[in-house]
């Protein structure tokens, strides 16, 4: 999504400064939650699954990082809760990408003297250099997430109830057992199949976030975004009329 131009689509009634589908320019729709529609679906649900629907609405976290939360992620007193940013992709080690930019130069270099055997020989050699790297795992990276007293006390129930140590995990399950928890709630909202996904939980979140004024800045560290390109696109999507930053202003 990182070159993406995104297209507005008509806005929806109910909230008249927000569009009713964000689209990117290769056609992928970025479908999200409502706030009202997440409180419907709250109204459906109870213990562990009502607390695994606050804690996607309420964070904006992959369903990999929400299962991987442990009691002791869980700060009580400064109102957060540290996640482990698990989706990165692996990379080079320096001296691979060290390799890669030497091959550009000799293949700039190719451009001006086709003919040269030399740089042939210099760039077939590099090639093969290259190709004896393995890319390497990420190191680990955590973000830290404030979250609402209210959601804490939740938890702090939640746990005592469950007698959970420290080490434990807040949720035991399997990613296609949340999946079917958002499902089902979904469908006795008359949510449409589409949208009752934990990722729309995550869309949801960024668009809540931008609409109430939270910095790009603030929401990449939040989302846990390698690129801030992924953040921005919820910013050009949702601009909305610049006058009101003109009334903010202090003169």
């Amino acid at each position: 999504m990182k070159d993406d131009i995104i297209e507005v689509l008509p806005v929806s009634v109910c909230e008249p400064h927000v569009p009713a589908v964000l689209r990117t320019a290769t056609g992928k729709e970025i479908k999200y939650l409502r706030k009202e529609e997440v409180h419907r679906m709250l109204e459906t649900v109870t213990g562990r699954n009502k607390l695994i629907i606050q804690m996607l609405w309420h964070t904006g976290v992959r369903v990999s990082e929400l299962l991987s939360i442990k009691v002791s992620d869980i700060d009580f007193e400064q109102n957060t809760v540290t996640v482990r940013t698990l989706k990165k992709k692996k990379t080079l080690p320096r001296k691979a990408k060290l390799i890669k930019t030497e091959i550009k130069g000799l293949e700039l270099a190719l451009k001006e003297t086709a003919q040269s055997k030399t740089l042939r020989k210099k760039l077939l050699e590099a090639k093969e250099r290259l190709a004896s790297y393995d890319k390497e795992p990420p190191k680990p990276r955590y973000r830290v997430i404030p979250i609402s007293p209210s959601l804490v006390g939740t938890i702090a129930s939640y746990v005592m109830n469950n007698g959970f140590n420290k080490a434990d995990s807040l949720f035991s399950l399997s990613r296609m057992m949340v999946y079917r928890i958002i499902r089902s709630a979904g469908e006795e909202t008359g949510l449409e199949k589409e949208r009752a996904h934990p990722h729309s939980f995550r869309h949801g979140f960024a668009v809540n976030a931008t609409l109430s004024g939270v910095p790009p800045m603030v929401l990449r560290q939040w989302m846990g975004h390698a690129s801030i390109e992924s953040t921005l696109i919820y910013t050009e999507a949702l601009a909305q009329d610049t006058k009101q930053y003109l009334r903010n202003m202090d003169f």
